[in-house]
């Protein structure tokens, strides 16, 4: 099996209206048969080629009280993400997941890029 692309889907769609068999085209894509068919269904009910949706979940707004409190934080205390997080949650009692600690430190320009992230 492999992963499709609007791309694909066009070609895929182009193959099937030249009268090249389904089965054909599906093991030209290395996909089942059914989905073929559920791409020409899509097409046949919108009249155009379906678009794929974007894969995974989408950002979380960050809320501009809690930019504020790490902003605060950060420049009172001087500390990495990571031990920023625990001095926030023993000070103020609240939970502030480290990846969105780092989001708001690099959108201010207060650390550097980390390629792990």
């Amino acid at each position: 099996m492999s992963k499709l692309t609007n791309r694909d889907i066009e070609r895929i769609l182009k193959q099937w209206q030249k009268g090249k068999p389904v089965a054909e085209i599906a093991r030209y894509f290395q996909v089942i048969r059914q989905r073929i068919y559920q791409i020409i269904k899509a097409f046949k009910e919108i009249q155009e080629p379906p678009v794929l949706k974007q894969p995974g979940r989408s950002p979380q707004f960050i809320a501009k009280a809690t930019e504020e409190l790490i902003l605060k934080s950060y420049h009172t205390n001087n500390l990495s993400p990571i031990h920023l997080e625990k001095k926030i949650e023993e000070t103020h009692g609240v939970h502030i997941p480290l990846n969105r600690i780092y989001k708001v430190l690099l959108s201010h320009g207060l650390v550097e890029i980390n390629m792990k992230k």
